[in-house]
């Protein structure tokens, strides 16, 4: 797949780590992401993705964002601080898709 073709997500706070990192987003706008797909971080690192699961903010676990990119988002208030000052109206019943990837580059 050529670069202008993939799929961008764009964050605030760039922060990565190695191996699996997850984010957390509103809606449902991103579950169409299939496994192993490729796609681009902020439109300059690559990544494949390695999970999609959507659920309501409420029943997210710590487990779930283990993997956070973001250190300041791997606790369940961490996360809801942040996903509130992004996104207005977000609520504990907000549907989030969390999308798993790993970089590849």
């Amino acid at each position: 797949m050529m670069k202008e073709n993939m799929k961008i997500l764009k964050f605030q706070n760039p922060i990565f780590h190695d191996g699996i990192n997850c984010t957390v987003r509103r809606g449902y706008k991103w579950t169409n992401l299939k496994i192993g797909e490729t796609i681009l971080l902020n439109g300059e690192r690559k990544a494949t993705i390695e999970k999609v699961s959507v659920l309501r903010f409420k029943d997210i676990k710590v487990k779930d964002i283990k993997h956070e990119h973001d250190p300041k988002c791997r606790t369940t208030n961490g996360l809801f601080k942040v996903l509130s000052s992004i996104y207005p109206d977000f609520g504990v019943d907000t549907v989030v898709t969390i999308i798993y990837f790993k970089i590849i580059d």
